[in-house]
């Protein structure tokens, strides 16, 4: 199994184009891969990862995949395999809470404070494009999701067997 993030450059799944993908096999262990910005040189790479993504034998892990389900499919490619999303698994713990994202629950869970969105990109007239961000602040950012999203999933998926909710 896997973990992956995508980072695009909105959160409008019907706009947004993708700029970089994380993955995570390991905790502590993350890689970022920097996409080029022109939609048809980022399809063109996009095919490189195909196989990967629409594999039913890899498992993926991920935060609200249902929005990287919907960037992937934009981008031509079906994903296949899915078999823990971290959002999902939140609300079925404890469904009562109001706020399910990846920094609330690294806070909850890991006792750990994540690099924000609006730490990476600044905010009001300081604000800049995710596609301006340095890349070595990116990529900090980028994997510093997926690890932090497999080991939620290391730490939900326990809970969610503990408590009867896996079906």
């Amino acid at each position: 199994s896997v973990c992956f993030d995508t980072e695009t450059t909105g959160i409008d799944v019907f706009t947004a184009d993708l700029v970089g993908l994380s993955f995570c096999f390991t905790a502590g262990e993350a890689y970022y891969v920097s996409l080029p910005a022109g939609r048809s040189e980022c399809l063109e790479v996009m095919k490189e990862f195909k196989a990967f993504f629409q594999s039913d034998q890899i498992q993926k892990i991920g935060q609200n995949i249902k929005y990287d389900l919907l960037v992937l499919r934009r981008a031509g490619i079906e994903l296949k395999g899915i078999s823990f999303d971290t959002m999902i698994a939140s609300y079925l713990i404890n469904p009562s809470e109001r706020r399910h994202n990846m920094d609330d629950l690294a806070e909850e869970y890991l006792k750990y404070r994540t690099i924000t969105y609006k730490e990476l990109t600044g905010t009001g007239k300081n604000a800049v494009p995710i596609t301006e961000v340095p890349l070595d602040r990116l990529a900090e950012y980028a994997t510093e999701d997926a690890d932090i999203t497999l080991r939620l999933h290391n730490v939900l998926s326990p809970l969610l067997k503990k408590n009867e909710l896996v079906d």
